[in-house]
Protein backbone atom coordinates (compact mmCIF):
# COMPACT_ATOMS: atom_id res chain seq x y z
CA UNK A 1 0.00 0.00 0.00
CA UNK A 2 1.03 3.76 -1.25
CA UNK A 3 2.49 5.93 1.84
CA UNK A 4 0.95 9.48 1.63
CA UNK A 5 4.44 10.88 -0.06
CA UNK A 6 4.09 7.69 -2.80
CA UNK A 7 0.85 8.98 -3.43
CA UNK A 8 2.12 12.46 -3.85
CA UNK A 9 4.83 11.40 -6.02
CA UNK A 10 2.48 9.50 -7.54
CA UNK A 11 0.14 12.55 -8.60
CA UNK A 12 3.30 14.27 -9.20
CA UNK A 13 4.09 11.86 -11.85
CA UNK A 14 0.57 12.67 -13.38
CA UNK A 15 0.57 16.43 -13.80
CA UNK A 16 -1.75 17.15 -10.61
CA UNK A 17 -1.17 21.06 -10.12
CA UNK A 18 -1.36 20.68 -6.42
CA UNK A 19 1.29 17.82 -6.20
CA UNK A 20 4.14 20.15 -6.32
CA UNK A 21 3.38 22.39 -3.81
CA UNK A 22 2.36 19.07 -1.52
CA UNK A 23 5.60 17.47 -2.33
CA UNK A 24 7.99 20.04 -1.44
CA UNK A 25 5.83 20.51 1.79
CA UNK A 26 6.20 16.93 2.79
CA UNK A 27 10.22 16.84 2.33
CA UNK A 28 11.54 20.51 2.74
CA UNK A 29 11.99 20.52 5.99
CA UNK A 30 14.39 17.10 6.55
CA UNK A 31 16.32 17.80 3.29
CA UNK A 32 17.08 21.47 4.73
CA UNK A 33 18.43 19.36 7.74
CA UNK A 34 20.22 16.84 5.84
CA UNK A 35 21.84 20.00 3.64
CA UNK A 36 22.34 21.88 7.41
CA UNK A 37 24.29 18.41 8.57
CA UNK A 38 26.20 17.35 5.88
CA UNK A 39 26.86 20.38 4.12
CA UNK A 40 28.50 22.16 6.59
CA UNK A 41 28.79 25.74 7.37
CA UNK A 42 31.30 26.11 3.77
CA UNK A 43 28.11 25.24 1.40
CA UNK A 44 24.60 26.93 1.27
CA UNK A 45 21.94 24.61 2.45
CA UNK A 46 19.28 26.52 0.68
CA UNK A 47 21.52 25.89 -2.53
CA UNK A 48 21.88 22.10 -1.57
CA UNK A 49 18.29 22.04 -1.11
CA UNK A 50 16.91 23.83 -4.43
CA UNK A 51 19.54 21.42 -6.24
CA UNK A 52 18.04 18.19 -4.33
CA UNK A 53 14.15 19.17 -5.63
CA UNK A 54 15.41 20.38 -9.02
CA UNK A 55 17.03 16.73 -9.40
CA UNK A 56 13.87 15.41 -7.82
CA UNK A 57 11.66 16.69 -10.46
CA UNK A 58 13.79 15.52 -13.22
CA UNK A 59 14.28 11.93 -12.00
CA UNK A 60 10.70 11.44 -11.22
CA UNK A 61 10.56 8.62 -13.49
CA UNK A 62 13.43 6.84 -11.97
CA UNK A 63 11.59 6.08 -8.27
CA UNK A 64 10.36 2.41 -8.58
CA UNK A 65 8.83 2.12 -5.08
CA UNK A 66 11.02 -0.48 -3.77
CA UNK A 67 12.08 1.97 -0.89
CA UNK A 68 10.88 5.14 0.91
CA UNK A 69 10.72 8.75 -0.76
CA UNK A 70 12.89 9.60 2.18
CA UNK A 71 15.42 6.91 1.06
CA UNK A 72 15.58 8.28 -2.25
CA UNK A 73 15.96 11.81 -1.41
CA UNK A 74 18.64 10.69 0.60
CA UNK A 75 20.35 9.52 -1.88
CA UNK A 76 19.95 12.44 -4.15
CA UNK A 77 20.84 14.85 -1.11
CA UNK A 78 23.93 12.88 -0.29
CA UNK A 79 25.00 13.44 -4.38
CA UNK A 80 24.35 16.83 -4.25
CA UNK A 81 26.47 17.89 -1.60
CA UNK A 82 29.46 15.10 -2.61
CA UNK A 83 29.47 17.37 -5.36
CA UNK A 84 28.73 20.67 -4.10
CA UNK A 85 32.14 19.63 -2.02
CA UNK A 86 34.17 18.86 -4.45
CA UNK A 87 33.53 22.07 -6.47
CA UNK A 88 34.13 24.08 -3.51
CA UNK A 89 37.18 22.30 -2.66
CA UNK A 90 38.61 22.95 -6.03
CA UNK A 91 37.42 26.65 -6.38
CA UNK A 92 39.44 27.42 -2.77
CA UNK A 93 42.49 25.90 -4.44
CA UNK A 94 42.25 27.77 -7.32
CA UNK A 95 41.85 31.08 -4.97
CA UNK A 96 38.57 31.43 -7.23
CA UNK A 97 36.46 30.96 -3.65
CA UNK A 98 36.84 33.29 -0.39
CA UNK A 99 36.21 30.40 2.27
CA UNK A 100 32.91 32.01 3.86
CA UNK A 101 33.39 32.56 7.82
CA UNK A 102 30.70 31.73 9.76
CA UNK A 103 27.77 34.26 10.30
CA UNK A 104 25.89 34.89 13.50
CA UNK A 105 22.72 34.09 12.56
CA UNK A 106 19.97 36.49 12.89
CA UNK A 107 20.18 38.97 15.46
CA UNK A 108 21.03 38.84 19.21
CA UNK A 109 18.13 38.13 21.27
CA UNK A 110 17.35 36.74 24.79
CA UNK A 111 20.87 35.10 26.57
CA UNK A 112 18.74 31.77 26.37
CA UNK A 113 18.46 31.74 22.64
CA UNK A 114 22.13 33.23 21.92
CA UNK A 115 22.81 30.53 24.56
CA UNK A 116 21.08 27.60 22.26
CA UNK A 117 22.74 29.08 18.93
CA UNK A 118 26.42 28.61 20.20
CA UNK A 119 25.57 25.20 21.81
CA UNK A 120 24.36 24.49 17.69
CA UNK A 121 26.89 25.82 15.75
CA UNK A 122 29.48 23.78 18.26
CA UNK A 123 27.62 20.44 17.17
CA UNK A 124 27.73 21.71 13.82
CA UNK A 125 31.45 22.31 14.22
CA UNK A 126 32.08 18.55 16.07
CA UNK A 127 29.84 16.83 13.27
CA UNK A 128 32.11 18.32 10.56
CA UNK A 129 35.29 16.80 12.46
CA UNK A 130 33.64 13.43 11.69
CA UNK A 131 34.51 11.39 8.25
CA UNK A 132 31.27 11.63 6.26
CA UNK A 133 30.76 7.97 6.65
CA UNK A 134 30.42 8.69 10.32
CA UNK A 135 28.80 11.72 10.26
CA UNK A 136 25.66 10.16 8.02
CA UNK A 137 24.98 7.73 10.75
CA UNK A 138 25.15 9.85 13.58
CA UNK A 139 22.77 12.39 11.91
CA UNK A 140 20.31 9.80 11.09
CA UNK A 141 20.01 7.67 13.70
CA UNK A 142 20.81 9.76 16.54
CA UNK A 143 19.54 13.41 15.85
CA UNK A 144 16.88 12.12 13.48
CA UNK A 145 16.08 8.80 15.67
CA UNK A 146 16.11 6.56 12.57
CA UNK A 147 16.69 3.04 13.76
CA UNK A 148 20.03 1.30 12.31
CA UNK A 149 17.80 -0.81 9.17
CA UNK A 150 16.36 2.08 8.12
CA UNK A 151 19.76 3.75 8.13
CA UNK A 152 21.01 1.27 7.20
CA UNK A 153 18.79 1.26 3.51
CA UNK A 154 18.64 4.91 3.10
CA UNK A 155 23.50 4.46 2.50
CA UNK A 156 22.64 1.31 1.37
CA UNK A 157 24.39 -0.91 3.80
CA UNK A 158 23.75 -3.23 6.42
CA UNK A 159 22.37 -3.09 10.04
CA UNK A 160 25.25 -4.19 11.30
CA UNK A 161 27.80 -1.91 9.50
CA UNK A 162 25.54 0.96 11.32
CA UNK A 163 25.82 -0.02 14.50
CA UNK A 164 29.69 -0.60 14.04
CA UNK A 165 30.13 3.20 12.31
CA UNK A 166 27.75 4.71 15.20
CA UNK A 167 29.63 3.49 17.94
CA UNK A 168 32.98 5.19 16.11
CA UNK A 169 30.83 8.23 15.33
CA UNK A 170 29.34 8.85 18.59
CA UNK A 171 32.80 8.30 20.46
CA UNK A 172 34.51 10.75 18.61
CA UNK A 173 32.02 13.13 18.07
CA UNK A 174 32.17 13.02 22.11
CA UNK A 175 35.63 13.99 22.23
CA UNK A 176 35.24 16.53 19.60
CA UNK A 177 32.21 18.21 21.59
CA UNK A 178 34.64 18.12 24.87
CA UNK A 179 37.61 19.34 23.31
CA UNK A 180 35.20 22.20 22.49
CA UNK A 181 33.80 22.59 25.94
CA UNK A 182 29.89 21.49 25.76
CA UNK A 183 28.89 18.63 28.25
CA UNK A 184 27.15 15.47 28.08
CA UNK A 185 24.24 17.66 29.79
CA UNK A 186 24.58 20.47 27.67
CA UNK A 187 23.95 18.26 24.01
CA UNK A 188 21.35 16.51 24.95
CA UNK A 189 19.62 19.56 25.54
CA UNK A 190 20.96 20.75 22.23
CA UNK A 191 20.03 17.68 20.52
CA UNK A 192 16.86 17.25 21.85
CA UNK A 193 15.72 21.16 20.85
CA UNK A 194 17.52 20.78 17.63
CA UNK A 195 14.33 18.41 16.33
CA UNK A 196 14.39 18.56 12.60
CA UNK A 197 16.76 20.93 11.82
CA UNK A 198 19.94 21.60 13.72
Amino acid sequence: MATPSQRTLEALRAGEPWALDQFYREHSRKVLGWAIRLGGTRLDPEDIAQDVFAIAFRRLHTFRFESSVSTWLYGITRNVIQNARRRSAIRRWVGLDDVPELEEQRHAGPDAQLDAQRRRRVVQEALETLKPRYREVLVLCDLEGRSAPEAGEMLGIPPGTVYSRLHYARKSFSASLDEMGLGQAELIGTLTAAGGVL
